[in-house]
């Protein structure tokens, strides 16, 4: 091997080595906590923010915790759903069209009506 040869691979090895170090000092240097953060600018996504773990004490009963979180967000989704509030007539009536047409389709494919299946043969 030549001179050149041999200070040029150990430039690459050096440089490789440092990258390396780098990426490990970052990694579980002085913060191991380094996922970006900001602060929410809407009210709608404030909404949305989720509780970060560990800002509760951890007391209680974690059953009744889990509990309580489904409740919330069962409710949350309810809310922002409109899940209590009846179809609008215009929605009834493109499900409606929908399911017409898909038994306009299926019938000659199928020879039998939509849901002629569950029907008794006897």
């Amino acid at each position: 091997m030549t001179m050149k040869k041999l200070i040029s691979l150990f430039r690459q090895v050096i440089i490789v080595f440092l990258v390396g170090l780098t990426v490990s000092i970052l990694q579980f240097g002085y913060n191991s906590n380094l996922s970006a953060r900001a602060e929410t600018v809407t009210p709608e996504a404030r909404a949305y923010q989720a509780k970060q773990p560990g800002t509760e004490m951890n007391r209680g009963n974690p059953l009744e915790k889990a509990k309580e979180s489904i409740k919330e967000t069962a409710e949350n989704v309810r809310e922002k759903l409109n899940l209590d509030e009846p179809l609008d007539p215009g929605t009834k009536e493109v499900l409606n069209s929908a399911q017409k047409n898909v038994e306009k389709t299926v019938k000659p494919v199928t020879g039998k009506e939509q849901g002629s299946y569950q029907k008794n043969t006897n």
